[in-house]
């Protein structure tokens, strides 16, 4: 069983720049066959839509769960 790495995530009013680190985030995960990976996103009281656009990732990728501290 390959060895997981999980990769916290503290967004505050990131809208504008998580769909970039979503995709290269996902990009690195999946160039390395040797480890599964999870992306924790931790909200943290964004008044954006940066808790929208996680939960959207969250839907479309089982690697991606979150925290909102809001």
């Amino acid at each position: 069983m390959n060895k997981l790495i999980t990769i916290l995530i503290p967004a505050y009013n990131e809208s504008a720049v998580l769909g970039q680190l979503y995709k290269r985030l996902s990009e690195l995960a999946d160039s390395q066959s040797d480890y599964r990976f999870e992306f924790l996103f931790v909200n943290d009281g964004s008044r954006d839509d940066t808790l929208d656009i996680i939960k959207h990732y969250a839907e479309l990728d089982q690697r991606v769960s979150y925290v909102n501290l809001a």
